[in-house]
């Protein structure tokens, strides 16, 4: 298994926090999830599913899109702020 970026959002928590699969991984086995189970995890959160266990919501963070994203609108931004001058 190869570190990935996750987006987690533990239980009864609104805000969200950018982790690896290290760390979520060694967490998981302290709450005692077998590695049979981390290895099916791992498999959903490739695939692109959304993962619930033990307290935790866990999702493949797609640095690709965030990039995407923040040029995007940083460029709308920029086209707005010369047409205001």
């Amino acid at each position: 298994m190869e570190n990935i970026a996750l987006l987690v959002n533990l239980e009864g928590m609104s805000e969200k926090v950018t982790t690896d699969w290290n760390a979520v991984a060694a967490t998981l086995l302290k709450r005692q999830v077998s590695q049979d189970a981390l290895e099916d995890i791992y498999a959903d959160l490739c695939a692109g599913l959304k993962v619930t266990t033990r307290g935790l919501t866990l999702a493949k963070l797609n640095t690709d899109l965030l990039l995407d994203g923040i040029i995007s609108d940083s460029v709308k931004i920029q086209a707005a702020g010369a047409c205001r001058y």
